[in-house]
């Protein structure tokens, strides 16, 4: 492979709050990545990223495995979002990757807390890179990232205070956790009919979601986290077999992307993003590289993030989503369709309970096939109304830019 001076990149640590230290890596536009079948964009744009977990590593996972410009084995990811703009990774919440906390009561424990903290941690940066300030800013995110709905309407209400110049012009919620339960309600229903579970595993998924969601309707939410945690159990257990067979034979050509893109998503919700070629890459090699303390350890504090935000895991944020559709700036809700963990069918679900005033007119639109150059297959489709937008990615689970690549270059150059 190559190496990390083979590209433009500059990084740092931010001291948000009192013992917590979050890390953000920059790395520059580069015209060489520049998408052959789309137009340069002009002016650049600065794209923050945030992965999901809550605990896993933007710079580590979304990075090498994404939508970085290096790949895990440093070789160039012809898909590089850096083609497009000036990417920026932060590994938060503080604790996450190469963030750390120097005090355990420092873990944030709620939405509004990890908002704050990217405030600061974006204020911190862009005191480094004061000449990035006038160019477009947008935040695209992953899974929990999916919460960043409240990062962008805490960066909305710093410029509205003058507090804070930052060129925020749109929010991407990718496969994003805005409503927990719609997910965990559609999950039995949705393995039902794509004939991945029988009466009796659709019978025991919907009994471990109801108890879920019990728990949530009694205001329970660190018990709701971990019987969200079951209910996944119950659901990876039950699909093993499956996946064993599609493995094997591979019976249907759709089975693939399902089984590998959405099943085993389920894993890595925080431990496998710790994966082993990617913890001896960031462990080794790249922290040499950075000149991260000797004491931090990449993922060291990932589950003690986790498990500090657990009584708010399972809380929707639908209601910020309304307030951020509100503010002007672009909302765009985009999903890998066959994700399991985030399924399409539970984020229509809650997209029917915005308060937006156009959403009647909105979900009788119809969708409009896109895809990312002339004469390719549809690679999903959209619906776009007023500052609003909602995408499905075909042939996509739960991580889309890794899933698929070309697709979301030409969604997010269309963003």
């Amino acid at each position: 492979g190559g190496s990390l001076d083979d590209v433009k990149s500059d990084w740092g640590y931010v001291d948000v709050r009192q013992d917590a230290h979050m890390f953000w890596w920059l790395f520059f536009h580069d015209t060489s990545y520049q998408p052959s079948f789309l137009p340069t964009l002009d002016p650049v744009p600065v794209i923050l990223w945030l992965q999901g977990g809550p605990g896993a590593s933007g710079t580590g996972y979304g990075n090498f495995e994404e939508l970085g410009p290096l790949d895990l084995d440093l070789n160039r990811r012809e898909t590089s979002w850096t083609g497009l703009g000036h990417v920026l990774f932060v590994d938060n919440p503080v604790g996450s990757g190469f963030s750390y906390v120097s005090n355990s009561n420092a873990y944030t424990t709620d939405i509004d807390q990890i908002a704050a903290d990217m405030v600061s941690v974006l204020k911190g940066f862009y005191a480094t890179h004061p000449e990035l300030l006038p160019n477009p800013f947008y935040i695209m995110c992953e899974s929990y990232g999916g919460k960043a709905a409240a990062t962008a309407l805490a960066l909305s209400q710093e410029m509205e205070a003058g507090t804070f110049n930052i060129n925020l012009q749109g929010t991407g919620l990718g496969d994003g956790w805005i409503s927990a339960m719609d997910s965990v309600n559609s999950w039995g229903p949705y393995l039902y009919q794509t004939g991945l579970l029988d009466d009796a595993g659709l019978s025991a998924v919907n009994k471990a979601a109801a108890a879920t969601q019990a728990s949530v309707d009694a205001g329970d939410w660190v018990k709701a986290t971990n019987r969200w945690s079951l209910t996944e159990s119950v659901v990876r257990e039950l699909l093993l077999f499956f996946i064993q067979i599609h493995k094997a034979a591979c019976l249907l050509c759709w089975s693939y992307p399902f089984s590998f893109a959405a099943v085993e998503a389920y894993a890595i919700h925080v431990d496998a993003y710790q994966a082993d070629p990617l913890d001896t890459l960031m462990n080794g090699y790249v922290k040499n590289y950075l000149g991260i303390p000797a004491s931090v350890t990449w993922g060291g504090q990932s589950n003690d993030v986790f498990n500090a935000q657990s009584g708010d895991f399972m809380k929707p944020v639908i209601l910020t989503v309304d307030q951020l559709i509100d503010t002007g700036m672009k909302v765009v809700v985009y999903n890998g369709q066959l994700d399991l963990i985030v399924d399409t069918p539970g984020q229509e679900m809650w997209m029917k309970k915005l308060s937006w005033g156009r959403l009647g007119e909105f979900m009788a639109q119809d969708f409009t096939p896109m895809y990312a150059y002339q004469g390719q297959d549809t690679g999903g489709f959209s619906k776009k109304m007023d500052n609003f937008e909602f995408w499905w990615v075909l042939k996509a689970g739960h991580m889309v830019p890794a899933d698929a690549g070309e697709f979301t270059l030409y969604m997010l150059h269309d963003i």
